[in-house]
């Protein structure tokens, strides 16, 4: 599903509203699978957001453990863990109609 995607953290802390409306929003496809390797050690539900050609680097890292935390008509916030320098951190993305 082509969204625009503003992550809602930064290493686990909570952005601002100001913080997030001034973040210029990732563009691309929501995909969401069942990933049998994971960094926790099992299976999970991981979020990730596809850019436009398959080989393009991810410009977030992926949302391990992920659900929906609230849904509206035009966009939804997906949470979950998220690894960096495997360090895990809370994120959520906020993901809308473009």
């Amino acid at each position: 599903m082509h969204m625009l995607v503003t992550p809602m953290r930064v290493r686990g802390k909570a952005l601002t509203p100001n913080e997030r409306r001034r973040y210029r929003p990732i563009r691309g496809d929501v995909l969401v699978t069942l990933e049998s390797e994971t960094p926790m050690g099992r299976a999970a539900k991981v979020a990730r957001v596809a850019g436009g050609m398959p080989l393009d680097r991810e410009e977030l890292p992926r949302l391990l453990d992920a659900t929906i935390a609230s849904m509206a008509p035009t966009g939804f916030v997906l949470s979950g863990i998220e690894y960096i320098d495997d360090c895990a951190y809370a994120q959520s993305w906020w993901c809308r109609l473009e």
